[in-house]
């Protein structure tokens, strides 16, 4: 019963959607079509960034991690919940003035306008990467929520997700994605709050299932402080300070309907990042279940598998199929809004750019459609066929970091910061991360590991930034034009 539920909830979802990327084809410019115009307002901004970013790693995997190690890993939304209200704070109104100034669509246009054309490639390669390697991992995700809860074929659920996806995507653009994200938010915000309510209520109500957690669950789990300090300095690193430079923020701070929204809304989206936190505490009430056996899971059960078997194998069907069809909306959110970033980047870094020619504005939107559909082919390729796509996806989080960091912090502030440092502390960073991540999976299995105490992200880090200082002494330094034009005290907070 459970999977007759769920079918009925996925195919009328399935035509909301639809009909939505039906509904706002008819646009008029790239503009519209990759950043709605940059009219977000802040309802929707909220409400859409929300669904975007609780990816089907948030739900599922941040369930996981609750149940296999407690509190500690909490620090995984924490961190991310003091550098989003920072880029909130100092930048987005900035960006958002900036984007309207310049025309700017990606943070490749920052960088080029105060570094020059020559850094604009790189950077649009290290940011491509991430945005195709995560619409992968939901396309995957996809695959196996349909594999697991509905039956299907592993390929054929990877398939059916992705051309949903891509369906009122490739025909509305940015437009119907947001719009899709909105109501994809409400439809898994009601099924996180579900989840934890009938994981509590199994336990018999909230205070026996606290009680029941501290008793039995081991001290580690129940302290926060556990984590090991190389590890908590990555996750600083790797899910809080990225955030500065994230390509995926940039392109939400352009979008939004004027400075003050942008401001507004991100703030409000940080604000609320503690919703995180339900997955890692169901998770970990969870686990408390199982070691007193109210709950029976597979012995040696993956901690990526236990929400999906807890929402597919325990629950009351009809609760069931709405949880399994929450979960599919919570992925295809990231999935849509992910795919948009990664198109916007390919026409407006690299396709508009190869196409000598002037273009009319159908040619262009037609582009931009291809863009989408190319990056969603790249995404169902790596899901179908590469076997390793998580850690493929950590190393291009790691280069992404490693690479642009420094040369944005120095784009901001760092007014002797020269072009060609800007270039080589890009490239060394990233590179030097992309070897030592090869290092890492050659020597501890894992691209994400530490060699030496290392990790791939600190020694990029420190070459990007070492090769970002000695280069600027000894190069030519740019015009005063560009230099002024991404320095943050230049840019004004509201449009002149």
């Amino acid at each position: 019963m459970t999977v007759v539920y769920a079918w009925g909830f996925a195919i009328a979802f399935f035509a909301l959607f639809t009909w939505l990327g039906i509904k706002f084809s008819r646009v008029e410019s790239t503009g519209d079509f990759l950043l709605m115009g940059r009219s977000v307002g802040f309802w929707l901004f909220f409400g859409a960034y929300t669904g975007a970013a609780i990816g089907g790693a948030s739900v599922a995997g941040f369930t996981g991690y609750g149940w296999s190690q407690g509190y500690s890993s909490m620090w995984l939304i924490a961190v991310s919940g003091i550098t989003v209200p920072a880029f909130a704070f100092f930048f987005a109104k900035k960006i958002n003035v900036f984007g309207r100034k310049y025309g700017a669509y990606t943070l490749s246009d920052f960088l080029a306008r105060r570094f020059g054309e020559e850094i604009r490639i790189p950077t649009s390669l290290i940011s491509y990467l991430r945005p195709v390697f995560i619409s992968g991992l939901q396309f995957l995700a996809l695959g196996l929520v349909f594999k697991v809860g509905f039956g299907l074929n592993l390929k054929l659920g990877i398939l059916l997700g992705a051309g949903v996806v891509l369906l009122y995507t490739v025909t509305g653009g940015q437009l119907s994605a947001i719009t899709s994200q909105w109501f994809q938010s409400i439809i898994q915000g009601g099924g996180m709050l579900l989840f934890l309510y009938l994981v509590i209520r199994y336990h018999g109500g909230l205070s026996s299932s606290i009680e029941r957690m501290y008793s039995v669950l081991p001290q580690h789990m129940l302290s926060a402080w556990s984590t090991d300090l190389s590890v908590l300095s990555l996750w600083i690193i790797s899910m809080g300070l990225f955030y500065l430079v994230d390509p995926w923020l940039f392109q939400w701070a352009y979008m939004a309907r004027s400075a003050q929204t942008s401001f507004d809304a991100l703030v409000a989206v940080s604000l609320s990042s503690p919703w995180g936190a339900i997955s890692f505490l169901g998770g970990m009430l969870l686990a408390a279940a199982a070691r007193t056996g109210i709950l029976a899971f597979p012995s040696g059960i993956s901690p990526d598998q236990v929400y999906l078997y807890f929402i597919s194998k325990i629950i009351p069907p009809l609760a069931g199929g709405f949880l399994l069809v929450a979960f599919l909306m919570t992925v295809m959110s990231c999935a849509s809004s992910f795919l948009m970033t990664g198109a916007t980047l390919l026409f407006n870094d690299v396709i508009e750019k190869a196409v000598k020619r002037p273009l009319s504005e159908e040619k262009k939107i037609l582009l931009s459609r291809v863009s989408v559909l190319i990056t969603a082919l790249l995404g169902v390729a790596s899901a179908l066929w590469i076997p390793f796509l998580i850690p493929l996806w950590i190393m291009g989080q790691a280069l992404a970091i490693a690479g642009l960091l420094v040369p944005v912090g120095a784009a901001w502030f760092w007014r002797k910061a020269t072009p060609r440092a800007a270039l080589y502390s890009l490239s060394l960073g990233a590179t030097t991360a992309f070897v030592w991540s090869l290092l890492a999976w050659w020597k501890v299995g894992d691209p994400n590991g530490f060699v030496l105490g290392i990790h791939a992200v600190h020694v990029g880090l420190a070459i990007s930034l070492l090769t970002m200082i000695l280069v600027s002494f000894f190069t030519p330094r740019a015009s005063q034009e560009m230099e002024r034009a991404t320095l943050w005290k230049e840019i004004p907070w509201e449009e002149e």
